[in-house]
């Protein structure tokens, strides 16, 4: 639904528009929101043996790769041993010879580690740190299985580190927090007692590369391919395309952090408005190689940054930058938002890993192989059940309208006339339904949560929804409710200091308009037995799995990480309670076994971006059941559900007993066409058209996804299914086999396809 939108225009609104969200603050507040330590497993230096030698020596190899490491300056370099292609994290001298940057970006790109730093907490003029700009000794040290490479920059004063293996087909590399140091702002007193700041020995690092060349690759040398970055469910940028690029692709995973940002200062506006990656993933493909990176741990404080050749170096790269200090503004005054912008004092301490797999192939082979990595890390099975995904029914139940004596209920869908619509289906030859019921809490969509209940009594109150979940049970259907943990639209009966969360300057964040870890927890936990009491079969979450913030409260300080796994421990809590969960998000720690993603994040449309292409759907198929959208509100029906069918994915219906125009003057108001006696005829033969396809690919995992000509796209199941869809305008011949204008067939096949 809206809700989302809705929720993030409002509050665009408030960044942009006067400040009611920060007071004043004092300039000279020195004390910051503390976080609790990270828990990592400490493995010093002088607990290593140290490794003599010079240049490139082979540090571990396996029955596929190869790990070379220079004891010089810490880059890598590793084999395929099956085609004996090599991926660098420095150039070759002969691209090097080629590139025309200057002197710091020469030596950005052929170095192991990049930072940015600052000399000042007030200061956001930033600074670069490598291994050849400034002097740096760097040590080898055997590990147990691999080694570590730790930099010791003397001037300014630095340490990082890094631990490697070769694992199978990939690489693990961790980063250790306790390794990562830097002096901070150091300051010379004269004799009278003055302080000032040392520039030249100051430092604060702001965030963090490893690996900035690893794959770069020049489109002069006649080299074929493209990164791959998590746009939407993918994008590619070509390294041959004659597109004009004069900017790069840089998003935050799981979104910007909201708790940083205010709509004073143009700058955080900027970024709070990039592209928000769900799945935490990029890659390079070159040549038939493929170079998959996954962020492992330490995600939710990363960005991932892809730049086209010529735009900041002669080079096509792709990589991760791990944010150490974060930038916000302190007003000092609240009227006119006048105030300063500064870094965090502290860095953060995180978990921070890197996963690298090499192979051959394009994007889909990358994409199968990134499901494999989440079937790994969330331990996700194969969908079992090889009948079609049930209807999924959005059911419209009420709202209120603003009237100038207060505001009256409209009743769209009562309980009674959803059970009309229930049996409608089973009499038509549907009998498996998923339906969610919007509008159904107290003041239907105008809800205020966390005060949900009692149901609307415009629509049958408490005991209608009870009714209406046990009819639903008696026709073998699922009765889901709409529901949001985490928004605290009203605030009786909950402290805003105790329940919400804080922004960086240590105010309730729009005005205490989200709850924090605990209080999410806590709603659902008191909203459990009344759930229980209606009788339904579960909730689709709206907000929980999809906005991420840090919790600056200094009750109860939060990081994304523990914010992120806190939300994942509330979602397995549902899941648990209902054996099945719908869940309004597609990032991607939300992901385990029975549930449906009803909703995937589009694409951002930039223009420096080639291609879309399906790479999160390939990998999600077979996993989980995700929908493509609401057929109700395709703006180009035909051509949309013609996507969904080539994305492997399935789609919602919204329907209301009553005409939509009655919601014209409420805060549904976006609802376009809704009117089941309208829709009901369509919706059967769209969901009977749709069945035999999911049917014939729900449980099984994509293989191939290729355009067969510009308007004919193929893809492959591992069962040996194939689904054709045409989009152009006339009919299409496939090996005999004929796909009407506008349309899909499904083939079945061996287990080769054919």
């Amino acid at each position: 639904m809206l809700k989302k939108a809705l929720i993030t225009l409002a509050v665009l609104a408030v960044l942009t528009g006067a400040v009611l969200l920060i007071r004043h603050v004092n300039m000279n507040r020195e004390t910051q929101t503390v976080f609790a330590p990270v828990q990592e497993d400490e493995i010093a230096n002088d607990s290593l043996v140290r490794l003599d030698g010079s240049g490139y020596k082979l540090v571990q190899e396996n029955e596929l790769l190869e790990l070379y490491v220079s004891f010089d300056d810490g880059n890598i370099r590793v084999v395929n041993k099956e085609n004996g292609f090599v991926w660098r994290s420095c150039p070759t001298e002969e691209e090097m010879a080629l590139d025309k940057s200057n002197a710091l970006w020469k030596n950005n790109l052929q170095s192991a580690v990049m930072c940015a730093y600052t000399v000042s907490e007030s200061s956001t003029d930033l600074k670069y740190l490598n291994p050849l700009a400034q002097e740096t000794l760097v040590t080898v040290f055997e590990m147990k299985t691999g080694v570590r490479v730790y930099f010791e920059f003397l001037e300014p004063a630095v340490t990082f580190a890094y631990d490697i293996a070769l694992q199978d087909d990939h690489l693990i590399v961790d980063i250790p927090s306790y390794l990562i140091s830097d002096p901070g702002e150091i300051y010379n007193v004269s004799s009278t007692g003055k302080r000032t700041l040392d520039k030249k020995t100051s430092c604060l690092i702001v965030d963090m590369y490893l690996f900035p060349s690893l794959g770069a690759t020049r489109s002069d040398m006649g080299n074929t391919g493209c990164l791959l970055v998590p746009d939407g469910s993918g994008a590619l940028m070509d390294f041959q395309s004659d597109k004009y690029v004069n900017s790069q692709f840089i998003g935050h995973v799981y979104g910007a952090d909201w708790a940083l940002y205010n709509g004073y200062d143009q700058q955080l506006q900027a970024e709070f408005n990039k592209p928000a990656i769900r799945y935490p993933v990029y890659g390079v493909v070159r040549d038939g190689n493929t170079m998959l990176a996954v962020i492992d741990r330490g995600e939710t404080q990363a960005d991932i940054v892809a730049s086209k050749a010529y735009v900041q170096t002669g080079f096509n790269s792709v990589n991760s930058r791990f944010n150490y200090r974060m930038k916000y503004k302190v007003v000092t005054n609240s009227a006119t938002g006048d105030g300063y912008l500064r870094y965090t004092t502290e860095g953060l301490e995180d978990v921070r890993r890197l996963m690298y797999y090499f192979g051959t192939g394009d994007y889909v082979d990358m994409a199968q192989t990134y499901r494999g990595y989440l079937m790994e890390t969330y331990d996700l099975h194969q969908i079992q059940d090889a009948e079609a995904l049930p209807l999924q029914l959005n059911i419209v139940g009420g709202d209120e309208e603003s009237g100038l004596v207060g505001a009256s209920f409209i009743p769209m869908t009562t309980f009674e006339q959803a059970k009309e619509i229930l049996q409608y289906f089973k009499d038509n030859g549907i009998e498996s339904v998923d339906a969610v019921c919007f509008g159904w809490a107290k003041r239907g969509e105008s809800v205020e949560y966390p005060d949900r209940f009692p149901a609307a009594a415009g629509l049958g109150g408490d005991s209608g929804l009870t009714s209406l979940a046990g009819f639903a049970n008696e026709l073998g259907m699922d009765l889901y409710l709409d529901d949001d943990n985490m928004t605290l639209d009203s605030h009786k009966g909950v402290s805003v200091r105790r329940d919400a969360v804080y922004n960086i300057q240590n105010n309730p964040l729009f005005n205490g308009w989200f709850a924090n870890a605990g209080r999410i927890a806590a709603t659902f936990n008191q909203s459990l037995e009344t759930y229980r009491g209606y009788g339904i079969s579960g909730i689709q979450e709206y907000m929980v799995g999809w906005l991420l913030l840090t919790d600056y409260s200094r009750i109860s300080p939060t990081t994304r990480e523990q914010m992120k796994q806190a939300q994942r421990d509330l979602l397995i809590q549902m899941k648990e309670e209902f054996s099945s969960l719908l869940i309004d998000s597609s990032n991607s720690y939300v992901l385990m076994d029975d549930i449906t993603l009803t909703s995937l994040a589009g694409g951002s449309y930039l223009t420096i971006l080639d291609e879309s292409v399906p790479f999160y759907t390939i990998a999600l198929h077979g996993l989980v059941d995700y929908l493509c959208g609401d057929y109700m509100r395709f703006y180009e029906p035909w051509k949309q559900v013609l996507d969904t069918v080539a994305l492997g994915g399935n789609m919602s219906f919204s329907v209301s007993w009553e005409p939509t125009e009655d919601l014209k003057y409420s805060d549904s108001s976006w609802y376009y066409s809704t009117e089941f006696s309208l829709w009901k005829e369509d919706i059967v033969a769209m969901y009977q058209r749709m069945r035999d396809y999911s049917e014939k690919t729900r449980a099984s995992f994509i293989t191939g996804y290729t355009k067969l000509t510009a308007d004919v796209v193929l893809t492959t199941y591992d069962n040996g299914a194939r689904v054709l869809v045409n989009y152009a305008d006339e009919a299409y011949d496939y090996l005999g086999i004929i796909v009407p204008a506008r349309d899909f067939a499904v083939v079945e096949g061996g287990e080769d396809g054919a």
